[in-house]
Parts: structure tokens; C-alpha cells; sequence
């Protein structure tokens, strides 16, 4: 009897010692696992939290500020003054009233400005005042065209250059240009900006 406490007892300290072991190791793995469960978790949160923002901030930005920040000042101007011009001077003929027949619009042309490696865009609307009423098929014909010289201009522009209302005059004329020499024979006269939206 002696014998079997003796080895009892001489194998209770070293199970002991090894439960002790394998306890300790088990709550360390468990707590690994937790805080790499618990750090996936909160990646997770974080990402899905930046995705709402982000698509809230896209919808505020089409929604509210894109229709607040496409009236160009310049292209307004310019609009209320040949209606009256057409009220009081009334007898041109036909060239004067067909002024708002003559303007072909190209809509949603989106372009990322040079050197901002696709994070930042253009949104933005043209109208190309035509010299014939004639001309608004012959334009139909050459959309692409014309949209392909558009958005090669506007793509060479920095964001800082696309941004400065002092630089839309010239940008305006270098359109005008490079657009008559593309629509030839085709004669516009003026390029107005319908919605001109940077984000």
C-alpha cells in the first residue's frame, strides 16, 4: 500500500505540473485567437463605416453640390443677353431667333485631370453654338470626334488649372479652336459650359 500512495504522489506533481502547463498554454492560444477575431472585427467595422461615407459623400456630391456648382456665371451671362437681343432687335431674319436651335450639347463628359493617377475627376457638359442652323446634324455626325478633342484638352489640364474660374476664358477658346479645326467645315461660334462639377 505504501508503494502505490508513494507513486501516487510521486506522478500528482508532474501531472500537475503538466496540467498547469497545458492550461496556461490553452488560454494563451484562445486569447491569440480572440484578439486576432477581435482585430478582424474592427478592421471590418472601420471598412464598412469609410464605404458608407464614401458612397454618402458621392450622393451628396450628385445631389446638392453638382447642380449648385454647374451655373457658370459666364455662360448665364451670355444666355440672358441674346434673348433680348432677339426681343428688341426682332428683325434679323431668321439667324437671331435660331440662336437657341444652334447650340449642340455633349452631357456627362468625365475625365480625370493630369497627374492625379485616377483619385480626383471632371464632370461636365458642353454646348457648342453653331453659325448654321444646318449644322446640328453635321455635328451629330462627328460626336465622337469632337468628344475625343474634348476630353484630350480637359485631360491635359491639372486639377489647379481646371479649378481656377480665371483659366475657364481660355480653356474656352483652346476648346473653340481645337474644335473648329476637328468640325471643319463646320463653323462654331461659341463654347458654353452647361455643368462644370471637380471633385
Amino acid at each position: 500500500m505504501p508503494d502505490v500512495q508513494e507513486a501516487d504522489t510521486g506522478q500528482a506533481p508532474e501531472d500537475t505540473e503538466q496540467q498547469s502547463a497545458a492550461v496556461s498554454s490553452s488560454p494563451k492560444k484562445k486569447g491569440e485567437g480572440g484578439n486576432i477575431v477581435g482585430l478582424l472585427t474592427r478592421v471590418a467595422i472601420i471598412a464598412a463605416v469609410a464605404l458608407v461615407a464614401i458612397v454618402a459623400a458621392y450622393m451628396v456630391s450628385m445631389k446638392v453640390l453638382k447642380p449648385m456648382l454647374a451655373a457658370d456665371p459666364t455662360a448665364m451671362e451670355v444666355a440672358e443677353e441674346e434673348p433680348a437681343g432677339e426681343a428688341e432687335g426682332g428683325g434679323h431674319g431668321g439667324e437671331e431667333g435660331a440662336v437657341g436651335n444652334n447650340l449642340y450639347e455633349m452631357e456627362n463628359i468625365i475625365v480625370n485631370p493630369a497627374s492625379t493617377v485616377g483619385s480626383r475627376f471632371l464632370s461636365c457638359s458642353v454646348a457648342f453654338e453653331l453659325e448654321a442652323p444646318g449644322d446640328m446634324h453635321k455635328m451629330e455626325a462627328i460626336d465622337v470626334k469632337v468628344r475625343d478633342a474634348l476630353i484630350t484638352i480637359l485631360t491635359a489640364r491639372t486639377v489647379d488649372e481646371l479649378a481656377d474660374a480665371r483659366l475657364r476664358e481660355p480653356l474656352r477658346r483652346q476648346i473653340l479652336s481645337r474644335v473648329n479645326a476637328v468640325a471643319s467645315p463646320i463653323k462654331i461660334k461659341a463654347v458654353y459650359f452647361k455643368d462644370f462639377v471637380l471633385q
